[in-house]
């Protein structure tokens, strides 16, 4: 079986990128195809390895679309995504079984709702990454999916053994403190992040992640310099990202529409506890006083005194909650986990 995969497969910051990279090196017996272009040193770095897998092949766009395929799957609803999909059914005479993964919980204010609708329609199979963006692409666009399978996360590379002690003073970081690993924008809702802050001005609260919007940016950068127990870090490595996450006491993730959080998975790998709104996924991801706490926006007070009692944790406390965190999280999003849900997919899709 030749599957195409219309993305650049070798971008490690890219979490779409990262989840197809992923599932498909876990899959030998199919053969996958693929774009290159890293944009790090981290991406040149590993991207030989992933390239090394036989079953693994680099192309170029123009030979892509001159070769036939029995699947295209992809997982971004954009321009590039939608002609590579035609021009890939068209090559392969109507043969070609089209696979879109819907990645988060469709919004009208989205630059790419289009997009995004025409895919889910336009697809043979649909995929989610969880429940709430099943019910939001049937809501929105009227089509149900065929599989709810989540994004997984990479336990070798998010674990206290792989991290690094972090020069915290050389970040004007202060410990204890907290981390907002998010985009810029409304929806992830950074400014209730910074409201926190002012709770507890003995405790740092990290932000980093990137942008979108310069205008939409600046403006939380103006409510940062406002506050001296908030430092903006801007898009790091996930390298920087699991360091911190190794020495942070909590993620602070009050986003109010995701798909599946990735950065609330990588969090719960490291052990990290998370409190977050019972908003989106998050029902999902955490059970409640268990895997993290689900904290209504209205009591910010709440999120308050719950960072105090985590601060307080005893050694042995915390050690324990970061076991039993750890490993449910290997049991549900380890990749060896989702791969083979994707293989049993791509064996249906291709006998459309």
């Amino acid at each position: 079986m030749r599957i195409l995969l219309p993305i650049t497969l070798d971008r490690w910051r890219h979490s779409i990128a990262t989840a197809l990279r992923e599932t498909c090196i876990r899959i030998p017996d199919i053969s996958f195809y693929s774009f290159s272009n890293p944009s790090t040193e981290e991406d040149r770095a590993l991207g030989e390895s992933v390239w090394a897998h036989p079953h693994l092949h680099c192309v170029r766009e123009l030979t892509a679309f001159n070769t036939s395929f029995d699947i295209v799957h992809h997982a971004s609803a954009t321009n590039r995504n939608l002609i590579a999909s035609f021009l890939a059914r068209l090559c392969s005479l109507g043969r070609c079984a089209h696979v879109f993964s819907a990645q988060v919980e469709p919004f009208r204010d989205d630059p790419w709702y289009w997009h995004y609708r025409f895919s889910a329609r336009a697809a043979h199979k649909v995929t989610a990454v969880s429940k709430v963006v099943a019910e939001g692409v049937m809501r929105h666009f009227g089509r149900s999916v065929d599989a709810i399978i989540p994004n997984g996360v990479d336990l070798n590379f998010f674990s206290h053994e792989s991290a690094c002690p972090v020069d915290l003073e050389a970040l004007g970081i202060r410990w204890p403190f907290v981390v907002f690993a998010a985009h810029l924008e409304a929806r992830k809702r950074p400014d209730i992040f910074i409201e926190i802050s002012k709770l507890l001005p003995e405790l740092d609260f990290v932000m980093l992640g990137g942008y979108s919007n310069v205008e939409e940016r600046d403006s939380y950068l103006a409510l940062v310099r406002e506050r001296p127990n908030v430092r903006y870090l801007g898009l790091q490595p996930r390298s920087i990202l699991r360091d911190l996450y190794a020495g942070a006491a909590a993620l602070v993730f009050p986003s109010e529409i995701e798909g599946l959080a990735l950065a609330v998975v990588e969090a719960q790998a490291m052990g990290l506890p998370v409190l977050a709104q019972p908003k989106t996924c998050m029902p999902e991801l955490i059970e409640d006083g268990n895997t993290g706490w689900l904290l209504p926006s209205k009591n910010l007070d709440m999120w308050g005194r719950k960072l105090r009692d985590i601060l307080a944790w005893s050694t042995s406390e915390r050690t324990a909650y970061t076991a039993k965190t750890r490993a449910l999280t290997k049991e549900r999003y380890s990749w060896d986990v989702i791969a083979p849900l994707y293989r049993e997919m791509y064996l249906v899709a291709a006998k459309r």
